[in-house]
């Protein structure tokens, strides 16, 4: 079955306000450029300057967009230009004729919902209404998607477009268009900035990560089809709701203290399929909850009486990491730090739970190749026990090639297994095959992407 995917840029016209729109527009490409926005992906339609094909740039966001960050800011990814702290009310303004189509009116009831659930020092709230210290407004345009810009001087940007043909589709493709603008207008970068095609089948980087594209802690480095609601293209399945790294990023970058959410705020049901998520959340003193398993649980259970039950944590609370896993055939009920749990049959999705601390996921999950041109990129993964894998080169190894046979190859970790971190690397013209440590690689010629490896 084709995917179909929709970009977020309809076409709009924006007023300037003063100056010469000609010099004005110079100056934000230059300013964009030395952001490490490539040429290739500005574009001036209608008179204004966009990146990524939805989010217009205006002077003053391209200025700040150069002003260097302050220490430990570098915190899916952001721009430099965020809400500053005086802004604690955002109330989001539809027209009329925005709200005469009813699936529109209802996605953005939707999309504040969304924002106002996280328990954010930004509230959203649609007007007309009072005690809003910033103002944006919902409008409509020809076309199917969306369009936004980024913040600047400390407030979001102030309206968005949404193209009238989104009214056919479902309140929930609304809900995640318009999400993802008002994303853009507090200061959200493309999960796939990188490599539009992820979720667009087309399309290629739209800059490089640094001043304009910063990474979030704790929030994946490579973007997957329906991964976050700040994928350049959407689909007609979306179901408008946040997964597991876009909370993080909304509670890193706008969080009332910083710190986690509360378990309690997550549906874990809702991520199901997003099998390897992971949401980092926090739970107070544990008292009561149903849970059903051992290790892995139903994804109806309590997680935070499941934490304790796993040694997580312990009933004082925590920090925790909950893992979305696939259902499982049966689940088996035990009694573990003074939780018993129960037995169940089959159900349709499952999750698992840690200490802050995330296992790793298996080299094996990661497909290396995926990852060419990426040069620099590392991925820390885990290998078990190494029995056998084919393998090219020695230090530098075709990115085709078994990783964790690689590591033991090249002393990284010993044939019982361990951490490794596999940096991307570009290719080579020829490969020198070589025994080390018991295993044996492979020469080659000319391959389009290695990687290397480290402890």
């Amino acid at each position: 079955m084709r995917r179909l995917s929709m970009a977020l840029l309809v076409g709009v016209s924006i007023a300037g306000c003063g100056g010469d729109p000609e010099v004005e527009n110079r100056e934000i490409i230059s300013n964009l450029i030395e952001a490490g926005f490539p040429a290739n992906d500005i574009q001036v339609f209608d008179g204004n300057v966009y990146v990524g094909r939805d989010a217009h740039v205006t002077l003053e966001a391209s200025r700040e967009l150069l002003q260097p960050l302050e220490e430990g800011s570098a915190e899916q990814y952001r721009t430099t230009n965020q809400v500053g702290t005086s802004v604690t009310k955002i109330c989001v303004n539809p027209t009329a004729a925005f709200n005469s189509y009813s699936n529109l009116s209802q996605g953005l009831d939707l999309a504040i919902a969304n924002y106002n659930e996280q328990g954010l020092r930004l509230t959203f709230a649609r007007g007309p209404t009072t005690g809003c210290t910033a103002n944006i407004s919902a409008e409509t345009t020809t076309g199917t998607g969306g369009q936004a810009g980024f913040p600047s001087n400390g407030m979001p940007y102030g309206v968005f477009y949404i193209g009238t043909g989104l009214d056919s589709y479902s309140a929930d493709v609304n809900e995640h268009v318009i999400t993802h603008e008002l994303g853009h207008a507090i200061g959200f970068r493309h999960s796939d900035y990188y490599n539009r095609s992820i979720s667009c089948g087309i399309g290629g980087d739209e800059g490089e990560a640094g001043v304009g594209a910063i990474h979030i802690p704790n929030t994946p480095t490579t973007a997957t089809v329906g991964g976050s609601v700040m994928n350049s293209c959407f689909r007609s399945t979306e179901t408008g709701e946040w997964t597991g790294s876009d909370i993080t990023a909304l509670a890193a970058l706008y969080s009332t203290g910083g710190g986690v959410q509360s378990c309690s705020n997550y549906n874990i049901i809702s991520y199901r399929g997003q099998n390897g998520t992971q949401i980092r959340c926090g739970c107070d003193a544990v008292g009561g909850g149903t849970v059903w398993g051992t290790d892995l649980y139903t994804d109806d259970s309590s997680v935070c009486v499941a934490a304790v039950h796993a040694g997580a944590i312990g009933t004082a609370g925590g920090t925790v990491v909950v893992t979305i896993q696939p259902g499982q055939s049966s689940y088996a009920g035990t009694t573990r730090n003074g939780v018993t749990t129960y037995s169940y049959g089959a159900w349709a999705g499952s999750f698992s739970v840690s200490g802050t601390t995330p296992p790793l996921n298996s080299c094996s999950s990661y497909s290396f190749t995926s990852y060419r041109g990426q040069n620099g990129t590392s991925i820390r993964c885990s290998c078990g026990p190494v029995s056998g894998g084919t393998v090219w080169g020695t230090d530098l190894y075709t990115d085709d090639s078994n990783a964790c046979a690689a590591a033991v190859h090249a002393g990284v970790i010993p044939a019982s297994g361990g951490n490794v971190s596999v940096t991307i690397q570009p290719g080579q013209s020829s490969y020198t095959g070589t025994t080390r440590n018991g295993i044996t690689t492979y020469s080659y010629g000319a391959w389009a992407g290695s990687f290397s490896l480290s402890p």
